[in-house]
This record gives C-alpha cells, sequence and structure tokens, in this order.
C-alpha cells in the first residue's frame, strides 16, 4: 500500500476524535462541538483541508435508547460527511461491527476490549475509548484500501 493518509472519525455528543495515519506515524485530534454547528463545521473544514488526498472512514451513527442523544449523534456524523464534501475528501461510513471485523477481526467487541487492544498496538497516544475507536476506524480503512488494491492487481 502507498502511503495515502488515512483519518479514522469517532464522536459523541460534545466532540468530533480523529486518528490520523500518515507517512510519519499516527497523530490524534479532537474538535469540540459546540452549539454552532457551522463553528464546528468550519473546525472540521480546517482540519481536513491539511489532508489533501486523505481516505476518512466515519462511524455510522448509532442509535440508542435516548432520542436526543441519538439525534446529537447523528448531526456530529453529519458534519463530518459534510466537512469531507466540503474539502473534496473520500470519506466511507461503516456500521460498528464491520470496522471492528476488518480491524480487530471480531464484530462484537465491549470498548475497554477495543481501548485494550489499541493501546496494546500503539501505546499511550490513544488515551480514551474515542481515539481508540478512531485508530480502529482508520485501521479498517487501510484493509479497505488493500482489498481494493488486491483486486485491482487481479
Amino acid at each position: 500500500m502507498g502511503q495515502r493518509t488515512i483519518i479514522g472519525v469517532d464522536y459523541d455528543s460534545h466532540a468530533v476524535h480523529l486518528a490520523v495515519f500518515t507517512g510519519g506515524g499516527i497523530h490524534m485530534f479532537r474538535v469540540h462541538t459546540g452549539d454552532s454547528l457551522v463553528e464546528t463545521l468550519g473546525q472540521l473544514r480546517k482540519l481536513l483541508r491539511n489532508f489533501k488526498g486523505a481516505l476518512v472512514v466515519i462511524e455510522a451513527p448509532i442509535y440508542i435508547q435516548n432520542p436526543r442523544t441519538s439525534f446529537k449523534l447523528a448531526r456530529v456524523q453529519t458534519l463530518a460527511c459534510l466537512a469531507c464534501e466540503r474539502v473534496g475528501l473520500e470519506y466511507k461510513v461503516l456500521e460498528s461491527t464491520r470496522w471492528k471485523k476488518l480491524a480487530l477481526g471480531r464484530a462484537r467487541m465491549k470498548k475497554q476490549e477495543i481501548l485494550e487492544a489499541m493501546q496494546k498496538r500503539f501505546g499511550d497516544i490513544i488515551s480514551d475509548s474515542h481515539f481508540a475507536d478512531a485508530t480502529g476506524l482508520a485501521l479498517a480503512g487501510k484493509k479497505l484500501l488493500e482489498e481494493k488494491e488486491r483486486e485491482s492487481a487481479v
């Protein structure tokens, strides 16, 4: 695989968490979501502009019992997709079971298991479960690119 930058995006109702795989290593970024959607979109666009040609892998929104929280999560995920479109980056939205299977070999894993697996592989840069998930999403993107290269080589 070439040196294409891959960005994994996880989020909660308060922040967007990005794990960026570049030729120079892995980098973590957090963009806090406030009351202003326009401001959050602007911050995401400003950050993503630094990674021309990247593949961005965003977790699909999950639906939980609290409808207000589900709505907030879907809103943040939509902002991440829109930021990619505005900057001109290719992006894919993956369900949690799909990215976990690609990145970790198992579709069903608890947050703590994912955190421990990512910390074992990448060390202390993985400071919490959101950065662990973002890293897993980036790894899933790497696997998708590898699969695409294998298919085009046939």
